[in-house]
């Protein structure tokens, strides 16, 4: 499977606020469909980091279950992964080797329409990564929604490395954030939406109407 995932916290000062001290994400009521479609994926902007389209065989992150059940995107594009980099690198030991991982590995799925994305993240994230037999599962899950998407983040294990994991749905793309945090700790989940907000909305190139 490879060097299945990561991305990590965000950068700046890797000690952090003491866990269960972040802010919270504000609570939105998740609005109804715009009619908002996308032409494809780009590259995301993120504060602080560096991102690019992922490059070579080496396949950083989780990856999303497509949802057969969705209208199939009509574009050229349908799906691809992105990694952004933080300014120090993160350097992990995996079968034998060292290798130097992004902060963030980031997958963009898009369908043609996504009628309920709270179903849908639900149902990504149970056939996704709670059935995922390479990581175990750390805490309870956090759903939270905006006026245009809904998020799930995961603290998990992957191998011995503590992983926090993002699956999300707008009512036109479905997509998985890897974060793996340079200090060694899962990222906080709060700042991990944050982040995941970041790439939605940066991330997708608009349909023209």
């Amino acid at each position: 499977m490879g060097l299945a995932l990561l991305l990590a916290g965000c950068g700046g000062d890797a000690s952090g606020p003491k866990p269960g001290t972040e802010a919270q994400p504000k609570a939105e009521l998740l609005g109804k469909d715009t009619g908002i479609r996308y032409d494809k994926p780009r590259v995301p902007t993120v504060q602080n980091m560096t991102c690019d389209r992922k490059r070579g065989s080496t396949r950083y992150g989780l990856s999303a279950h497509k949802d057969e059940s969705l209208p199939a995107h009509k574009g050229e594009k349908d799906s691809e992964d992105y990694v952004c980099h933080g300014p120090d690198r993160i350097s992990l030991a995996v079968g034998g080797r060292t290798v130097t991982a992004p902060h963030i590995a980031a997958e963009y799925d898009l369908y043609g329409a996504v009628p309920d994305p709270l179903k849908t993240v639900k149902t990504v994230y149970s056939t996704s990564l709670a059935e995922d037999d390479e990581r175990t599962l750390v805490g309870e899950a956090k759903t939270v929604t905006t006026t245009t998407a809904a998020i799930t983040c995961q603290k998990n294990v992957w191998q011995t490395f503590p992983m926090t994991t993002c699956l999300w749905a707008n009512h036109g793309a479905v997509g998985a954030v890897d974060f793996f945090p340079p200090a060694g700790r899962h990222p906080e989940i709060a700042e991990a939406i944050t982040r995941t907000k970041e790439l939605i909305a940066t991330g997708l190139v608009e349909s023209p109407r």
